[in-house]
């Protein structure tokens, strides 16, 4: 498994997942979350919730991910965070399935995808090797020249 195009295909992913939530949140509720407008609110508040939660927050996660894919071993950290988001996000999944009961087959495979989405990244972050350690020389300079002999000491006497 390469740590770059790993990261970079899970980035990217992300990315577009967010992107769509951001331009089409009414195809994001209906289609890929279930989610009706509840009529205490008005539509454009739930569709901003949307655009929030499941856009800006995606895009951005998306974007920060490729641009830890370009170093891996520089952004280890980084992109284990990312991974253990997504796999927060299947412990709350699996949690809700616990409290509330068996959420269907598509709760089901959307743990299924948090988790190994997550469980890549984690993997990636532990497996790139570390980075290199930048040594630091100190100057050291060379030492002065001896002072100068005396004018007599050098010259012959005529």
């Amino acid at each position: 498994m390469n740590p770059r195009l790993t990261t970079s295909v899970i980035g990217v992913l992300t990315t577009i997942m967010g992107v769509l939530a951001l331009a089409y949140p009414e195809l994001v509720m209906q289609h890929v979350l279930g989610f009706a407008i509840d009529p205490q609110y008005t539509p454009a508040f739930v569709r901003g919730e949307v655009r929030a939660a499941y856009g800006g927050i995606f895009t951005v996660m998306g974007i920060y991910t490729v641009l830890a894919a370009m170093d891996p071993a520089t952004n280890r950290g980084r992109i284990l965070f990312i991974g253990l988001l997504w796999i927060g996000a299947c412990l709350g999944r699996a949690w809700g399935a616990v409290i509330d009961g068996w959420p269907g087959a598509w709760g089901l495979l959307s743990g299924l995808f948090e988790l190994v989405i997550g469980g890549l990244l984690v993997a990636v972050s532990q497996m790139t090797p570390e980075a290199p350690t930048a040594t630091r020389t100190t100057y050291t300079p060379p030492p002065p020249p001896p002072p100068p002999l005396t004018p007599t000491a050098t010259a012959p006497a005529i």
